[in-house]
């Protein structure tokens, strides 16, 4: 006998027919909740998220990047703007908040840093690859127009992408307009379900052949899964 008709039996056909309605009215309400309430807030969240890096080495130039907090006081950003020989700071509000380096590959240009001082603004991540023709936003930050006091502004960009195939474990490719500079560390969140996934680390520009079309621009990203679970805590 089926769940269906053992219902039926038990309770009657218009009690189950009342249930099945209630049931079904709470996963629609649930639905609209979800699409409604929670990504919305999702997606403002990775995007408050998102601050601006400045790091130095003793005889290097200043590098300015993004990144992204994953977890409280734990950012991720790409390994080639926070040298583990540098002083790496992130701007918290209107404060500069000093970081230091704890998990690094530099294979894969990642890394994940401890700051010094909280921000309320969190990430939700998603260790699942997205799969091919994902819509997805790249939020980072760039240099923006200096002021009256020569002091650089700086302006969070948020920019449209559209995740292409395959995916691989340690790689997620993107197609859209070319980053701006300060992109580097830039968070990877799926339109979707408002999770960030990658942090976006290189622009490739497409090559032109003698013959036929020229190669598609790609924006490179390494996937959050690659980030060992101990450090996304």
């Amino acid at each position: 006998m089926s769940i269906v008709s053992a219902a039926v039996a038990l309770f009657g056909l218009e009690t189950w027919v009342a249930v099945a309605a209630a049931v079904t009215a709470l996963a629609s309400g649930a639905q609209v909740i979800n699409r409604e309430a929670v990504i919305p807030w999702r997606l403002k969240s990775a995007n408050n998220a998102v601050v601006r890096l400045y790091s130095r080495s003793a005889d290097g130039p200043l590098r300015k990047g993004s990144a992204v907090q994953i977890a409280p006081r734990r950012w991720a950003t790409a390994s080639h703007v926070a040298p583990s020989d540098a002083v790496i700071k992130l701007k918290l509000g209107d404060t500069w908040s000093q970081t230091r380096v704890i998990y690094r590959d530099e294979e894969l240009d990642l890394a994940v840093m401890e700051a010094d001082d909280d921000w309320p603004w969190l990430a939700r991540i998603s260790t699942d690859l997205p799969d091919p023709g994902t819509p997805v936003k790249v939020v980072g930050w760039t240099p923006g127009r200096r002021d009256n006091e020569n002091r650089d502004r700086g302006v969070r960009v948020a920019q449209d992408y559209t995740v292409q195939g395959p995916v691989e474990d340690a790689l997620i490719v993107l197609a859209g307009a070319v980053p701006p500079a300060g992109f580097s560390g830039a968070a990877v969140t799926e339109i979707e379900t408002g999770k960030v996934v990658g942090i976006l680390f290189q622009f490739s520009p497409g090559e032109r052949d003698s013959y036929g079309p020229p190669r598609l621009d790609e924006t490179h990203a390494t996937p959050l899964s690659c980030i060992p679970s101990e450090h996304t805590r």
